[in-house]
């Protein structure tokens, strides 16, 4: 590629010259320094919440009491680098809470460091970088509760770095990035193994750039993407079922029509899902560079050409899924690792059609800190409103008073609790006892190992008292224990003291 195809000089001039703006315009290092500070905040925001714990938050809890080779429907990466936060911090919001938003600040490092590659301009990295929280997926999700989505995020911006990083200047380190980044995608989110195989396709279409999939340093690429892979999918073999049971239910409607009218759905469903994701992004940009709007259309390169073929084929590796497993429900989020190169494809795109950037950023900054800061609301604001604007969330619910009065019964040796979200719970409550989910296959094969005193606890509604879900006499026949007669217990909400959660439970001894 010329060199007058790869460096601009559209951020001069009427571009961004003072204030944030400028300090902004300065490329990946500041802009890197913003999102830190930004995640450094929204880590203290969660710690001073109570330590009630969100879904994913509560699958983190109950896990990390674990190393194992796989958990569940979901891939192991994000609970292997969790496990190592705890093992180090001990189970709190802290713990949990690092590890979230350290992976969210590197999504947004690795695809600064990918647009820096192409040496566009000066401020164009740290645009690309802003430009992410134009995707709710990216901005707005992950704070509110996820965990393996946001291990996806990071696995496939740091692939786009190690690719940009490969095209522009081959060198082993670039094959070895992308080797890390298959590796951590695939056992982040399996359906990340679209993106590598569409942008195969998408390279070997380039006359020249296809020279860098026979390069021998693709070796080295694949040696150490196996090597992260393997452990995981020697489990998998074995237990196949498990880990795709979960997913496939969520995608697939119990009423879903048949035939081509499955098909009809099911694509729409994807449409709709492709809106959801990038609509913002494209009207947000297209109104900051609105005079170039018609000529960016047009416009193009040879990488925005090759972004623009990983997305379209990533997409149709998507309706492959659809057309073969039966599909009829796509959301968004799914979509992660196909677009979250939207903004960077946009923005070459307005950069290839001779608009100012320098301009644009000084727009468009404004925005961008408003998303940023607007994002942060909602968690706190639902904690703080809990009852008056609907029911309690899951950070409201009182769990941590329940344990102090438990505490005052008996010191348990073990816990069996129903359902995960209670067992990460009380897993956060009671952090040198082991939690087991009592739904859990592994947990019935050992009931008669479990030490006693054994605290057997389940939870009901908003307030609700029914009869217990849990069999007292299985219970004593499982363990060969005697169990005590259930308690319940009516625990008011925090911030929501009208209103009360149902607890009950029984001891084993």
């Amino acid at each position: 590629m010329q060199k007058a195809n790869m460096l601009s000089s559209r951020d001069g001039g009427s571009g961004a010259s003072g204030g944030i703006s400028g300090f902004l315009s300065g490329g990946v290092k500041p802009v890197a320094v913003l999102f830190g500070i930004y995640f450094i905040l929204s880590i203290a925001i969660r710690v001073s919440l109570p330590n009630s714990l969100t879904l994913d938050e509560a699958e983190q809890s109950l896990n990390s009491q674990f190393w194992l080779l796989g958990y569940g429907p979901q891939p192991p990466f994000y609970n292997w680098v969790q496990n190592l936060f705890v093992g180090a911090l001990d189970i709190s919001l802290l713990s949990l809470a690092l590890p979230r938003f350290g992976m969210l600040f590197l999504v947004y490092l690795f695809m600064g460091l990918a647009a820096r590659e192409l040496q566009v301009s000066r401020s164009f990295a740290g645009l690309a970088m802003l430009s992410l929280t134009l995707l709710p997926q990216v901005s707005f999700m992950p704070q509110q509760d996820l965990t393996h989505t946001i291990a996806l995020l990071m696995a496939t911006s740091l692939f786009f770095y190690g690719l940009c990083r490969t095209l522009v200047r081959p060198d082993w380190q670039g094959y070895a990035i992308i080797g890390i980044a298959i590796g951590i995608g695939t056992i982040s989110k399996y359906n990340f193994v679209i993106l590598p195989a569409a942008t195969i396709v998408a390279v070997a279409l380039d006359r020249d750039w296809r020279a860098r999939l026979l390069d021998p340093r693709m070796l080295l690429a694949a040696v150490i993407c196996i090597a992260i892979v393997l452990p995981h999918a020697v489990w998998l073999l074995g237990n196949l079922d498990l880990a795709t049971r979960g997913t496939l239910g969520k995608m697939v409607e119990s009423d879903a029509p048949q035939g081509i009218f499955r098909v009809t759905k099911a694509l729409g469903s994807l449409l709709v899902a492709c809106l959801a994701f990038g609509a913002l992004a494209v009207v947000v940009l297209a109104l900051a560079f609105k005079s170039s709007v018609k000529r960016a259309v047009r416009a193009g390169d040879r990488w925005t050409t090759l972004f623009g073929r990983i997305m379209l084929f990533s997409l149709v590796g998507v309706v492959a899924v659809v057309l073969v497993a039966g599909t009829t429900r796509i959301t968004e989020r799914w979509l992660d690792p196909y677009l979250l190169a939207l903004p960077l494809y946009l923005l070459l795109k307005f950069d290839r059609a001779g608009a100012d950037l320098g301009l644009g950023f000084k727009r468009l900054v404004p925005v961008f800190l408003v998303i940023m800061v607007v994002v942060l609301v909602p968690g706190p604001a639902k904690v703080l409103t809990a009852g008056l604007l609907g029911p309690p969330g899951r950070i409201n619910m009182p769990f941590a008073d329940l344990a102090k009065q438990i505490r005052t019964e008996d010191r348990p040796a073990t816990i069996l609790a129903l359902g995960m979200h209670l067992s990460g719970n009380i897993r956060m409550q009671f952090p040198d006892v082991p939690v087991f989910d009592i739904d859990s296959a592994s947990v019935k094969r050992a009931m008669r190992d479990l030490a006693p005193p054994v605290l057997v606890i389940e939870a009901d509604g908003d307030g609700a008292v029914v009869e217990p879900k849990l069999d007292a006499a299985m219970l004593e026949s499982a363990t060969g224990l005697s169990a005590t007669d259930f308690r319940t217990r009516l625990v008011p909400y925090h911030r929501a003291p009208d209103r009360n959660m149902g607890f009950r439970y029984l001891w084993l001894r």
